[in-house]
């Protein structure tokens, strides 16, 4: 039974401010995850000089995105251990335990000494607050979709889960603000020295405020039904994965699209500095545009596809990047880039990533059973986040080097055709299915 917000009616009755508190409660963990690795991306290239100190400016940029995207190998190993956990002791405790994770790399950022100071324990500490990101990402993801997509309804169900996808956006806007403020208003020698540190030092402070918002809210309605006869371990849960190849294999390459994601909303600011001249803080207010796009994005194509079905929005959106990389790309790789054209290429690209994410955390939990849902979610989805979402940005900084934009282009395209003919050939329509 449904009440008129999309949201399960479980064996408590949920009042109007719990249906708040479980909404943001599910999202409030991948705000914090996503600001966290979008502050990173955003400001690397402010204090890599600082962490990872080399003769050229762009081998130290290069070894500071290679930390970011260490930080991804965390996420496989996350992703095994805190996934079967999840499944067999419920999504609720486990929610919790992810955010607190994510704010002690947050802290360990803010407060790591400089290479000047303590030699390579600078870059090793920053590693391993990267790892220990990674490693609460790896759990965060699939546990917080499953928690919302459990307790919504079967009619609004991606409209209801959106705030997860939602959360992604405006944790990337809320970084992108941050930075820019930092940046214009902390003068550039103390931006270098220690001004960079003060958004890291906030995503601390956000993780205390999704601990207080998890404390108080309820399991879903669908772990509870199988609950009481959850006798299995972990080690059967992720064996029973097994059963669900095609499943697997549909999440792996849905997740490959983290790739545009990373190159939109974190690199662009960056890459169109490179290649067009283009001011950070410019940068950083094109990013706002564009995440501002994705926020109304998501939420709608959500609505739409909670009415004619998911498989058009994957299919659309792998579609658009294929076509459109180049071109978009292109006009960004100009002597002396305008503020204008920027600000249009980025909101164009978040358009189309968020055809893709309104939809895609609904269809991963629609393929899965409750008893192995975050499992099978997170596990493939880590690995594919791994291989392509962390390690975007060093590879548009070596592929701009090879050849320009033609190459990153070739790159996003290849990644798209191949997700077009996944979605053609096996990914199934989901809307409506029971997941129960």
């Amino acid at each position: 039974m449904s009440d008129g917000v999309g949201f399960q009616a479980s064996a408590r009755p949920v009042a109007g401010s719990g249906k708040a508190r479980t909404l943001v409660g599910g999202a409030i963990g991948h705000f914090v995850e996503w600001y966290d690795w979008s502050i990173y991306g955003f400001l690397a290239g402010i204090f890599a000089g600082q962490m990872f100190p080399a003769n050229d400016p762009t081998a130290s940029l290069i070894a500071s995105f290679s930390a970011f995207a260490i930080g991804f190998i965390g996420r496989p190993i996350g992703a095994i251990v805190l996934s079967p956990l999840a499944d067999k002791y419920g999504r609720r405790v486990m929610l919790s335990a992810t955010i607190i994770m994510a704010g002690l790399g947050s802290l360990a950022m803010a407060l790591c000494p400089t290479y000047a100071q303590v030699g390579i324990a600078a870059p090793l500490l920053i590693v391993a607050a990267r790892l220990l990101q990674g490693f609460s990402a790896g759990g965060e993801y699939q546990i917080a979709i499953t928690f919302l997509n459990e307790h919504a309804s079967a009619r609004n169900r991606a409209f209801s889960a959106s705030p997860q996808q939602l959360s992604i956006g405006l944790s990337v806007l809320a970084a992108t603000a941050v930075s820019s403020l930092v940046t214009k208003y902390v003068a550039p020698d103390d931006l270098t020295q220690w001004g960079w540190r003060i958004p890291f030092m906030l995503g601390a402070v956000l993780s205390l405020v999704g601990v207080y918002l998890r404390s108080g809210i309820a399991e879903t309605p669908s772990f509870q039904k199988i609950q009481d006869g959850q006798a299995m371990s972990t080690r059967s849960i992720l064996a029973s994965l097994l059963q669900f190849p095609r499943e697997i294999f549909i999440v792996f390459v849905v997740q490959i699209n983290s790739l545009q994601y990373y190159l939109w909303m974190i690199f662009l600011p960056t890459y169109a500095n490179l290649v067009g001249g283009l001011d950070r803080a410019s940068g950083f207010l094109g990013g706002v545009l564009g995440s501002v796009a994705y926020c109304i994005g998501v939420p709608l194509f959500a609505f739409i596809s909670d009415r004619i079905g998911r498989k058009p929005f994957l299919i659309g959106a792998a579609a658009c990047f294929l076509v459109f990389t180049y071109p978009l790309l292109s006009m960004l790789a100009v002597p002396a880039l305008g503020f204008g054209t920027f600000a249009f290429v980025a909101v164009a690209g978040a358009l189309i990533v968020s055809l893709n994410n309104a939809v895609l955390g609904t269809v991963f939990a629609e393929l899965f059973p409750t008893r192995v849902r975050t499992s099978g979610i997170g596990i493939p989805y880590a690995v594919c986040g791994a291989i392509f979402g962390g390690t975007a940005p060093v590879i548009a900084t070596w592929l701009q080097q090879m050849g320009g934009p033609l190459y990153i282009a070739l790159y996003v395209m290849l990644v798209s055709v191949i997700t077009l003919a996944t979605h053609i050939l096996l990914t199934p329509e989901t809307r409506g299915r029971a997941l129960d």
